[in-house]
């Protein structure tokens, strides 16, 4: 009935905004955490209206205020027509669709009165952040270009769809961020460095560092190890304290300054992995995906391989429920896990052809009958080889080693 009652007040109006515009703004504006009088977003939303009756103004004002609870104890979800679909991404980001009028709503409710706030160059910055993921599901284009950024181990739709999952989660984020009294280093820091400001490191004390994680992202040899433990050590006790990562947990990337440490100790975990130290790997995966639950990394993918090692299924299957999605990565992981667990199946099989056919390149490259060469790879594309690379660089081949008989029978063409 509220929901009626505001679309017959919207089409009496200058922009007659649909409902998941209305729900956007207000959801952006309960984000940004600050009183906007009721008069003012309501032009903000409709334009220069000539009249609300009383049942309209009190479906709006309840909206608003279901919107503020639910951000405030990070319950909100979207509603569910903003749905990305796997099979026609395009579609969903029509002009028109739910999904990118609710994240324009959003966008606009977040800029209210931003002008107006004292905020932090850190929460300026996390908020342009917010809004940039939230404007990739404006259009079609805008999802290209701001999802084929990142990683080269995830297509622009995998990024998509990911992202998509978790807009609720980074509605919540911010939120907390913004309603956080600002960080203090000062008062969290170690007694030993009592008083530390990070902003105060020096030009040359900043290049120091920056040649020292180059440094040691171009490591590859695990008797190398002392030096990313020195490296973070140094790191968790200046500045990714343990209380810094309590209060920052869940957004993690957005802080810029995190990502040397971030990149650090991804590296670290890979080396440990080819080292096949796996339970020390899962350690340092387990955190960096805690840390930042959007995994810009692609951590997931080295961590399932090394779950599949380990065989800690209940672990795996917690994983691939919370990343669902195409691609040969997780697939690949359930497949080994369903075999380990049951042996072949007719149900399994069925299973392995969908693999199959998601990348033609798949079985001969991975059991070597075709051979290629292990470029630096920048990039990929779904269903190319440099997947299948991207994808042994990430552990895969040892985790079909690792389950007795995978290979052969992947390898075999019966149904």
């Amino acid at each position: 009935m509220a929901r009626k009652t505001i679309l017959a007040f919207s089409q009496n109006t200058p922009l007659q905004p649909d409902y998941n515009y209305i729900e956007g703004f207000l959801v952006g504006l309960a984000t940004l955490g600050t009183e906007v009088r009721v008069d003012e977003w309501l032009v903000n939303i409709f334009g220069d209206y000539q009249s609300i009756d009383r049942y309209q103004l009190e479906s709006l004002i309840e909206l608003s205020e279901q919107c503020k609870v639910a951000v405030a104890k990070s319950t909100y979800k979207l509603p569910k027509q903003c749905v990305l679909s796997k099979n026609d991404i395009a579609k969903s980001l029509d002009e028109g669709a739910p999904l990118p009028k609710f994240c324009t709503g959003f966008i606009t409710g977040l800029s209210t009165a931003l002008n107006d706030l004292e905020l932090s160059a850190e929460r300026k910055e996390a908020i342009v952040a917010t809004q940039a993921v939230f404007a990739g599901f404006t259009s079609l284009d805008r999802a290209k270009l701001t999802f084929s950024y990142s990683e080269p181990t995830r297509t622009f739709e995998q990024e998509a769809l990911l992202a998509k999952r978790r807009l609720a989660s980074t509605i919540h984020s911010l939120s907390d961020m913004l309603s956080m009294s600002p960080f203090d280093f000062d008062a969290f820091a170690d007694s030993e460095f009592e008083g530390f400001d990070y902003s105060e490191f020096s030009d040359e004390e900043l290049d120091a560092k920056d040649d020292a994680v180059r440094l040691l992202l171009q490591l590859d040899d695990a008797n190398d190890l002392d030096l990313f433990d020195e490296f973070l050590n140094v790191e968790e006790q200046t500045f990714i304290t343990p209380a810094f990562k309590k209060q920052n947990e869940g957004h993690f990337w957005l802080i810029h300054e995190t990502r040397p440490y971030m990149a650090v100790r991804f590296h670290k975990a890979r080396l440990l992995f080819e080292s096949n130290q796996f339970q020390q790997t899962c350690t340092e995966l387990e955190e960096l995906l805690k840390l930042n639950p959007n995994d810009n990394q692609a951590c997931r993918y080295l961590y399932a391989n090394c779950l599949v090692m380990l065989k800690q299924w209940d672990k795996l299957k917690a994983l691939l429920s919370e990343y669902e999605e195409g691609g040969i990565f997780m697939k690949s992981a359930e497949v080994l896990m369903q075999f380990a667990l049951g042996g072949e199946s007719a149900e399994l099989n069925v299973i392995k052809q969908s693999l199959i056919k998601a990348n033609k390149h798949f079985v001969k490259i991975l059991t070597g009958q075709e051979k290629v060469k292990l470029p630096e790879v920048l990039g990929y594309t779904l269903g190319s080889k440099e997947e299948v690379i991207t994808y042994i660089e990430m552990g895969g081949k040892k985790a079909w080693l690792s389950v007795e008989g995978s290979l052969f029978w992947l390898r075999n063409k019966k149904k």
